[in-house]
């Protein structure tokens, strides 16, 4: 059933009008950008987007222009999946999956603490902060080995399902969610 569902968000999402989900992703940018986590933080971990997922370039080249350290995963064979410090677009490579990686290895990689803003991608979320990724497991993964930061999930609101999606133990969930509508976690950031 997890696969059905993936398979299906990812369709719908891959079917956006792209007009729709560059205006969409506008929007998720500014409720990011005007929140109380975006301006305290001095760190910003963010995936770089693919495909039909929620921009995140705005963000990242915001976060330079405001002095702020941007943070992006290379991931691993065997679910490793660490972040390095990128100083501009350059400091990215065509790496593993078709996915945009940094440059350097796991000697340089940074890890969150509180206070940082963390960004997760995914196919399919739910109102309890449940998510569904890609099926690698990196995030979960990485999620169990560093505790103690707020989590939070970039998404269209169509990727938002009422109903619970099938989580396992291994499912960590979000802290909050922000999709074009805005922050759904019940935390106040805006």
């Amino acid at each position: 059933m997890k696969k059905e569902l993936r398979v299906e968000a990812l369709k719908q999402r891959d079917q956006m009008p792209l007009a729709e989900r560059e205006e969409k992703s506008r929007q998720i940018t500014a409720h990011i950008l005007q929140s109380e986590a975006y301006q305290y933080a001095k760190r910003i971990f963010t995936f770089v987007s693919m495909g039909s997922e929620v921009e995140t370039r705005g963000i990242m080249a915001r976060a330079w222009k405001d002095g702020k350290i941007v943070a992006v995963p290379k991931t691993e064979r065997g679910r490793v999946m660490y972040f390095l410090k990128i100083d501009s677009f350059a400091d990215l490579t065509e790496g593993r999956f078709g996915v945009m990686e940094p440059l350097g290895g796991k000697e340089d990689a940074i890890v969150p603490e509180k206070g940082d803003l963390f960004l997760v991608p995914g196919a399919l979320f739910d109102e309890k902060m449940n998510r569904m990724g890609y099926g690698g497991g990196y995030y979960d993964t990485y999620f169990e080995k560093y505790q103690g930061y707020g989590k939070i999930g970039l998404a269209f609101q169509s990727q938002v399902r009422t109903a619970p999606i099938p989580a396992e133990k291994t499912d960590i969930p979000l802290d909050d969610i922000v999709t074009e509508n805005g922050w759904m976690g019940g935390r106040k950031h805006e």
